[in-house]
């Protein structure tokens, strides 16, 4: 099918738009900006910078994609943003590019940002991540694929967040997460994401294997986080065991948040 801008739209000779793509009233897409086939901008809709978005994605009213990073370091370089193929931008959702000259603020496929979310310079998301109503990411935040992250969340800059990692609504987020835990408000890990791991399609002894790393990993009796991680080690034979492991070996800027202090949240069930 044929592309459809909308008369009063303003879209720049030197922006690149696929087959199929729906430019709505009063857009403007500015610059070498790349729109992919069968994409959606409702009205108002605002791009800018080296911004790529992938196919079939959907932009609703008053997005912003690729505008200058909210940060005093950045000079006007030329920097990146790229937006994965399918993904969902709800209304006033705001992903600025990359400060540092050639970097990028990357978005993996069909990811769902609801209405006020904002993905600050040099985020990086995977696959299938939701962020719900106002979720606020500060600069650097990584967050692993099937992440989901409750309304009013908010992430300090270069925390990572493990793949299926479910964050409560109004959560603060000061450190990183592992894979597949469950983070109650206050930033400390309640147990695992039970619905999550359901979902994921993992089988029984995936869910098992996971119980077990977690128990290694916190219910240390006294001992050192190190000695835990070494003892994790020594046992872990499967793939999510390894994926656990590969995160808490990581280098962090921010620490790993710990168990919670509520006896009653804080143990693997």
């Amino acid at each position: 099918m044929a592309t459809s801008i909308h008369p009063t739209a303003i879209v720049d000779p030197k922006a690149k738009l696929g087959s199929d793509v729906t430019v709505g009233p009063y857009c403007v897409v500015d610059g070498d900006v790349q729109i992919g086939r069968g994409c959606r901008l409702f009205q108002g809709v605002y791009l800018t910078g080296a911004t790529q978005i992938g196919e079939d994605c959907v932009l609703h009213p008053h997005v912003i994609v690729g505008h200058e990073p909210q940060d005093i370091k950045y000079d006007g370089q030329r920097t990146c943003c790229r937006i994965g193929r399918g993904t969902i931008l709800r209304e006033n959702v705001t992903i600025h590019r990359g400060t540092a000259p050639g970097s990028s603020t990357v978005l993996g496929e069909d990811c769902f940002l609801l209405g006020g979310s904002h993905v600050a310079h040099n985020c990086t998301l995977g696959n299938c991540v939701t962020l719900i109503n106002n979720v606020l990411l500060g600069g650097h935040v990584t967050i692993g694929n099937h992440a989901t992250l409750g309304g009013g969340a908010v992430v300090h800059q270069f925390v990572r967040i493990g793949e299926f990692v479910m964050i409560s609504g109004n959560g603060r987020v000061p450190m990183d997460v592992v894979p597949f835990a469950l983070l109650e408000e206050n930033g400390r890990i309640a147990g695992l994401n039970q619905v999550g791991i359901r979902r994921s399609g993992l089988d029984k002894n995936a869910a098992s294997e996971i119980r077990n790393a977690y128990r290694i990993l916190f219910e240390r009796n006294g001992g050192t986080f190190a000695a835990a991680v070494e003892q994790l080690e020594k046992v872990a034979n499967s793939e999510v065991e390894h994926k656990i492991l590969a995160f808490v070996k990581e280098t962090s800027k921010r620490g790993l948040a710990g168990m919670s202090r509520d006896r009653n949240l804080g143990k693997i069930r």
